[in-house]
């Protein structure tokens, strides 16, 4: 019988795929199927269920069925593209989540670059529809507030004080080490304090 579709057959016309045995030194069990169709359709629900083709002697076995030398590599063939297409979806869902760059490095592993590149384009295009919000704005946001908040430099780390006296002119600079203040980590910052994010 067809381990796959149950189709009736004698040896002749039911093909053996693989065996496997019930006990150690036991004897084995012939699999069989009627068509090669059949055992691709085997084979993907085992994987699909989660099951992989791992090495066995000289051949690989997948749920305990030791596989024919002609049907193992197209077993570990089918295996393969399903870790693809599962990691392809994976990346997927990392850029519908907006982790970009965690979508480039699947991307990469699969030597797919182009698509890597793709998904760190992305990265920076959302970086630029973000930093529309207008820092004076998000000043003035604060001084109607009666926030009063300190930004850390990035470079030395001492806080800059934002408060109702706050000016974009005086924010451009660290007054402590003179470095340039990113006005997209400003933004972000005060978004933050807003409440915005």
């Amino acid at each position: 019988m067809c381990l796959n579709c149950a189709k009736r057959g004698c040896e002749r016309c039911l093909v053996a795929f693989g065996h496997s045995q019930t006990a150690p030194g036991s004897d084995t069990i012939a699999w069989r199927v009627c068509s090669h169709a059949c055992f691709e359709q085997w084979i993907g629900r085992s994987i699909a269920a989660g099951f992989s083709p791992v090495p066995w002697g000289q051949s690989w076995a997948i749920q305990g069925t030791v596989l024919d030398h002609a049907y193992a590599p197209r077993a570990y063939e089918m295996a393969e593209q399903h870790r693809v297409n599962l990691r392809l979806q994976h990346a997927r869902n990392l850029l519908d989540a907006e982790r970009f760059e965690d979508a480039a490095k699947v991307y990469e592993s699969l030597g797919m670059w182009k698509e890597a590149g793709d998904a760190r384009r992305h990265s920076k295009q959302n970086v630029v529809t973000q930093v529309q919000v207008d820092v004076n704005s998000l000043i003035d946001q604060v001084r109607k507030g009666g926030l009063t908040t300190a930004y850390a430099c990035p470079a030395c780390q001492s806080p800059i004080q934002i408060d109702a006296n706050a000016d974009v002119r005086t924010l451009k600079h660290c007054q402590y080490c003179g470095t340039a203040i990113q006005s997209t980590d400003l933004v972000e910052f005060l978004s933050r304090v807003v409440g915005y994010r």
